[in-house]
């Protein structure tokens, strides 16, 4: 049986094996979608037909960490990226 450790990305410290990992956010960035015309497939039965994809927007992960839990409770709020145009 592998014995699995990992490092904190946070502070950088070796954890031991029986120590969970957190996955935090750390930058997200905000994103709209244009809507797309018949592009869900959807089947139902006898009846087969396209959808349309309503678009939308929201919030994307830019960039993730992998932390203890120590770090991870004092973690800050994800900050926005903007976009460069």
């Amino acid at each position: 049986m592998a014995v699995s450790m990992y490092r904190c990305q946070s502070c950088q410290q070796s954890v031991g094996p029986s120590i969970p990992s957190h996955l935090v956010t750390v930058a997200t960035r905000w994103v709209e979608f244009p809507s797309r015309p018949q592009v869900h497939f959807v089947a139902h039965a006898a009846r087969e037909k396209w959808r349309d994809d309503p678009g939308g927007e929201g919030a994307q992960v830019v960039r993730q960490q992998r932390m203890c839990p120590t770090c991870a409770k004092r973690a800050p709020p994800a900050t926005r990226v903007r976009r460069s145009r």
